[in-house]
C-alpha cells in the first residue's frame, strides 16, 4: 500500500506543488552551479544578459584604441593594436567579454595576468582561423562544417583545425607571450573602463615566497549582488512541473487552470501569448475550448504497475531491450596497428573514438532521464494522478507536465493507464482491443478483419509474453514494443477473467498523415483525399507508397526514354556542380534508381512535413537521410562521385510526384502564402478565428540585432535596442502561415471532439494532436463523432472564413488585394463517415 493512501488528497496536491517549486529551484540552481564552475557562467540566461550589454561600448573602444594607434598617436600598447586591427571589433570584444565574465562569475576576483592569458588565447585563436578561412576557404568550410554536424566541442574544433592548418602547410606566427598578456590586459582595460562591471586593483598576493604585489580584476559588488538576484529569479520562474492527484483546476479564463496553489506560478491558458493575441482571445467565445480542455486534464491515469516492475528489472540487469538506455557505455575503439607510425590510422582512430565519446554523453544524459522516469512512475504509483494542460499560439493541447505524460514516446505511453477500467462491452470492445495490439506492434497498414485475425492467431504468444515478459521476449520485437506489452497483459485478462475484466488501456486511433487529411478536406480534393483516406476503400492507403510508385514510374519514363543520348562533356568540377543533370545523367541515375529500389521509406518524411511547411530543399534533406542510412546498412550502389547529384536528381522526382498525388494541398498552401506576404507588407499580424472559436495568431517581428559570429567559438545576438523592432518579419509570416493554420483546424477537430464526447459522457481522453484514445468499449462512439466534426468542420469551408474574416477586420478593399480562392474538387465530405481507415 502507498504511503500516500492515507493523506488527503488535496493537502498532498499543496504539498506537491511547494515539492515542485523547490525542486525546479533545485534543477537550476544546479544547472547554474555546472555551467559557472566549468567556466561558462557567459552562457547562461543571467551571463548572456550581461553580454549583450558590453559588446556594444567595448567594441567602440577597441575601434577607436586600434584608430588613434594608427592616427600617429602610438603608445605602450601599440602591439595590441597591431595584433587585432585587421578583426571586427566586435568579434574581439565578444571574445574578451566572454573569457572575463566567464572567470570572474566562477571566481569574483582572479589575477590580472590570468585573465589577460585567457583573453589572448581566445582572441589568437580567432586571428589564426580567420587566416586559415582566408588562405583555404573551401577545406575551412568543410572541416568546420563537419565539426558542426559531428556537434563537437569548441576544444576539439581547436585541435583539429590547428591539425590542419600545419598538415595542410597553412603559415601561422604565433603571438609571443609578451603580445598575449600586452593584447589581453589592454582588452580586460576596456572592459572595465567601458563597462563599469569590473575593476582593476593593486593588491598583495602570497605564494610560496614572500608577499609581493599582484594586479587583480574583480567583479564590482553591485553586479555580484545583481547577479545573485538574476540567478534567484531564474529559480523561481523554473518550477518543475509534476501531474496532480487531484483534478486540475477548471480553465474558465486566461490565467489560473490546472494547479491549485500559489505556490506554482499561475499557468497561462495559451504558452506565451502576444498582446495582441490575448486582446483576441478576451473577445472570443472559448466555451467549446474550455469545455474540451477540461475534460482532456480531468482524464484520471495510474501508473502501470506490471509495466514498472518490468522495465525496472530490465534496467536492472542494464538490458538494452525495447528501447531502454543499458547501464554500461559504448566500448572504445581498440587501437589498431601502426597507430603511432602512421597519421592516417591514427586520424581515423581517432574519428571514431570521437564518435563513440559523442555516442556515450548522448547515452549518459538518456540514462538520466530513463532515472527520473522511473522515479516519478515510483513516486505516483498507487494514486490517480491527472495531467494539466494548456494550449499553443494555434491552440494545440499540450501538458504541463514534462517526462512523464500521455502525449510522451513508447515507455512513457506504456507506464500509464486509465485511472478508471471499464467493461468491454458486448459488442465491439473486445474488437478495438485487438485492433490497437495489433496497431502498436506494426500490423496497421492492413484491413481491421486481418488485424483481428493475427492477433487470433498469435494469441498463444501474446499470453506466453504476458505470462513470462523475461522469457518470453517477442513482445521487444514490436513497434511500440511497451505499448505492446501493456496490451499483452490486458488481452490476457480478457482472456481469462472475462466476467470481472475492466480495461484500462487507452485505445488510439490515429490520423492518416492527417496534415495533408485537412488540406485535401478544405479543397474537396478527392485524388488526395484518396490517398489519405478520407474515401472509404477495402484497403488502408498509405500515401507514401503511392507517392514511391508515382515516382518509380517517373523513373522508368526516364530510364526508357528514346532518342540519341547528348554528347556528355567533362567541364570543370565546379562548373558540374553548378548545371543540372544531362539527359545522360538522368537516364542512367533513373536505372540505377530503379535497381536500388524506391520504396516508402524513401518518400515518407518529405510527404509528411509537407502540410508543415515542407520545400523542395527540405525533401533534398530527407531523401539523402534516407538514402545513406540504407547504404550504411549494406545496401550497395553504382552511383560513385555522383552519389550527391544522383541524390539531388531523385529528391526533384519524388517533390514533383508529391504534387502529382496531392496537388490541392500545394495550392492551398501557395495562396496562404500569398495571403500571408500581402498582410505582411502592410506591416500587420495575421490572426483568424478557429471552428472551435479559438483565435490562431501570427505575428514574427523583425528583430533589430547583429549576429556576431565567431570562427568556433560561438555566436551570440548584440541587441542594439529591442529585442524585437515594429516590422513584420514578411518571409517569416510568409513560410509559416501554412504549418500554423493547419495545426489550428487539427487543434479544433480535437478540442470540439473531445468537448463533444465529454457532454455525452466520456470521461476518459488520450488525445495527442492527430492521435485520438478512449477505452475500448466508447471507440466506436469516438471514431464517429470524430469523423462528424472534420465534415462538419469542412462543410463551413474555413479557406473562405479566413479570407472573409481578413476582409472583415482590414476593410472591403482587401478583397481586390487577396488572390482567387484555388477552385475545389468533387470530394463528398460525407464519405469519410464510412471510411474505417480515415482514423485507424
Amino acid at each position: 500500500m502507498n504511503a500516500h493512501v492515507s493523506v488527503n488528497p488535496s493537502i498532498r496536491q499543496a504539498e506537491l506543488e511547494i515539492e515542485m517549486t523547490g525542486l525546479g529551484t533545485a534543477r537550476y540552481h544546479s544547472y547554474v552551479k555546472k555551467e559557472v564552475e566549468a567556466e561558462r557562467g557567459s552562457e547562461i540566461k543571467t551571463g548572456t544578459h550581461l553580454m549583450q550589454q558590453v559588446i556594444g561600448p567595448m567594441s567602440t573602444a577597441i575601434r577607436t584604441f586600434v584608430d588613434d594607434v594608427y592616427a600617429g598617436r602610438p603608445g605602450p600598447k601599440a602591439v595590441a593594436a597591431r595584433l587585432i586591427r585587421h578583426m571586427d571589433p566586435q568579434v574581439v570584444a565578444y571574445l574578451a567579454a566572454r573569457a572575463i565574465l566567464s572567470r570572474l562569475m566562477h571566481r569574483s576576483s582572479a589575477t590580472l595576468i590570468g585573465v589577460s592569458r585567457l583573453v589572448a588565447i581566445a582572441v589568437e585563436g580567432e586571428a589564426r582561423f580567420e587566416e586559415f578561412a582566408k588562405q583555404n576557404p573551401k577545406l575551412f568550410t568543410k572541416i568546420t562544417k563537419g565539426l558542426s554536424d559531428d556537434g563537437a566541442t569548441e576544444q576539439h574544433k581547436r585541435v583539429v583545425l590547428n591539425y590542419s592548418m600545419g598538415k595542410y602547410d597553412i603559415p601561422w606566427d604565433r603571438w609571443s607571450k609578451q603580445e598575449m598578456i600586452l593584447l589581453g590586459s589592454k582588452l580586460v582595460e576596456v572592459f572595465c573602463e567601458q563597462t563599469g562591471l569590473a575593476t582593476i586593483e593593486l593588491t598583495q598576493a602570497t605564494f610560496s615566497g614572500p608577499y609581493r604585489e599582484q594586479y587583480l580584476v574583480s567583479m564590482t559588488s553591485k553586479v555580484t549582488d545583481w547577479i545573485g538576484k538574476s540567478i534567484m529569479k531564474g529559480e523561481l520562474l523554473q518550477p518543475y512541473y509534476m501531474p496532480t492527484v487531484i483534478p486540475p483546476k477548471d480553465w474558465d479564463s486566461l490565467s489560473g487552470g490546472g494547479y491549485h496553489t500559489e505556490a506554482v506560478r499561475p499557468l497561462q491558458l495559451v504558452r506565451r501569448a502576444r498582446p495582441g493575441q490575448i486582446a483576441l482571445l478576451k473577445e472570443a467565445h472559448l466555451g467549446a475550448v474550455y469545455g474540451g480542455l477540461n475534460a482532456i486534464q480531468k482524464t484520471g491515469w495510474a501508473i502501470n504497475d506490471r509495466i514498472l516492475d518490468v522495465m525496472k528489472q530490465f534496467i536492472a540487469a542494464g538490458s538494452d531491450l525495447a528501447g531502454l538506455i543499458p547501464r554500461r557505455d559504448i566500448d572504445m575503439p581498440e587501437r589498431p596497428e601502426g597507430i603511432d607510425t602512421n597519421p592516417d590510422i591514427l586520424r581515423e582512430w581517432k574519428w571514431k573514438a570521437r564518435d563513440v565519446y559523442k555516442a556515450n554523453l548522448q547515452r549518459a544524459q538518456d540514462r538520466l532521464a530513463q532515472e527520473q522516469l522511473i522515479e516519478l512512475a515510483e513516486k505516483f504509483k498507487g494514486d490517480p494522478l491527472f495531467f494539466p494542460h494548456n494550449l499553443d499560439f494555434r491552440g494545440r493541447a499540450y501538458p504541463v507536465p514534462l517526462g512523464l505524460n500521455p502525449q510522451g514516446p513508447d515507455n512513457v505511453k506504456g507506464l500509464i493507464m486509465f485511472d478508471e477500467g471499464l467493461p468491454l462491452g458486448e459488442e465491439d470492445g473486445p474488437r478495438w482491443l485487438m485492433i490497437h495490439g495489433a496497431n502498436v506492434f506494426g500490423i496497421d497498414k492492413v484491413k481491421f478483419d486481418d488485424r483481428v485475425k493475427w492477433v487470433n492467431d498469435n494469441g498463444r504468444a501474446i499470453c506466453d509474453c504476458a505470462k513470462d515478459p523475461f522469457a518470453n521476449l517477442w513482445w521487444t520485437e514490436a513497434d511500440k514494443p511497451w505499448c505492446f506489452l501493456a496490451f499483452c497483459f490486458e488481452y490476457r485478462e480478457m482472456l481469462t477473467n472475462q466476467s470481472t475484466y475492466r480495461n484500462r488501456l487507452p485505445i488510439a486511433l490515429d490520423g492518416s498523415c492527417n496534415g495533408l487529411q485537412h488540406f485535401s478536406a478544405m479543397l474537396l480534393d478527392s485524388v488526395g483525399g484518396a490517398a489519405v483516406n478520407l474515401i472509404p476503400s477495402d484497403e488502408p492507403q498509405d500515401i507514401y507508397a503511392v507517392v514511391a510508385q508515382e515516382a518509380t514510374a517517373s523513373l522508368r519514363r526516364i530510364a526508357s526514354a528514346t532518342g540519341d543520348l547528348p554528347i556528355e562533356e567533362t567541364p570543370d568540377p565546379d562548373d558540374k556542380k553548378k548545371r543540372g543533370p544531362t539527359e545522360a545523367e538522368r537516364r542512367r541515375w533513373a536505372h540505377e534508381w530503379l535497381h536500388f529500389g524506391i520504396d516508402r521509406s524513401t518518400t515518407k518524411r518529405p510527404v509528411m512535413v509537407l502540410p508543415y511547411g515542407g520545400t523542395p530543399r527540405s525533401c533534398v534533406k530527407y531523401v539523402e537521410l534516407e538514402i545513406k542510412k540504407r547504404i550504411d546498412a549494406g545496401q550497395e550502389h553504382n552511383l560513385g562521385d555522383d552519389l550527391p547529384r544522383a541524390i539531388g536528381f531523385l529528391s526533384s522526382i519524388i517533390w514533383s510526384s508529391i504534387g502529382d498525388v496531392v496537388i490541392a494541398a500545394k495550392e492551398a498552401m501557395a495562396w496562404l502564402q500569398q495571403v500571408a506576404r500581402i498582410i505582411a507588407k502592410k506591416n500587420l499580424p495575421v490572426h483568424w478565428t478557429t471552428p472551435s472559436g479559438f483565435v490562431g495568431y501570427q505575428s514574427y517581428m523583425d528583430t533589430r540585432h547583429r549576429l556576431i559570429k565567431t570562427k568556433i567559438s560561438g555566436s551570440i545576438l548584440q541587441l542594439l535596442n529591442h529585442e524585437e523592432t515594429d516590422d513584420i518579419n514578411r518571409a517569416k509570416q510568409a513560410t509559416s502561415i501554412s504549418p500554423n493554420f493547419v495545426h489550428s483546424l487539427d487543434a479544433s477537430a480535437m478540442i470540439l471532439t473531445v468537448d463533444a464526447l465529454a457532454g455525452d459522457g466520456i470521461k476518459s481522453f488520450a488525445m495527442i494532436h492527430d492521435s485520438y484514445g478512449t477505452h475500448a468499449c466508447n471507440t466506436t462512439k469516438l471514431a464517429t463523432k470524430l469523423r462528424e466534426v472534420f465534415v462538419r468542420m469542412y462543410e463551413t469551408s474555413p479557406l473562405t472564413h479566413f479570407r472573409d474574416e481578413l476582409v472583415e477586420n482590414l476593410g472591403p478593399s482587401l478583397i481586390d488585394e487577396l488572390p482567387e480562392l484555388p477552385q475545389t474538387g468533387d470530394l463528398n465530405l460525407w464519405q469519410i463517415m464510412n471510411s474505417d481507415f480515415f482514423f485507424a
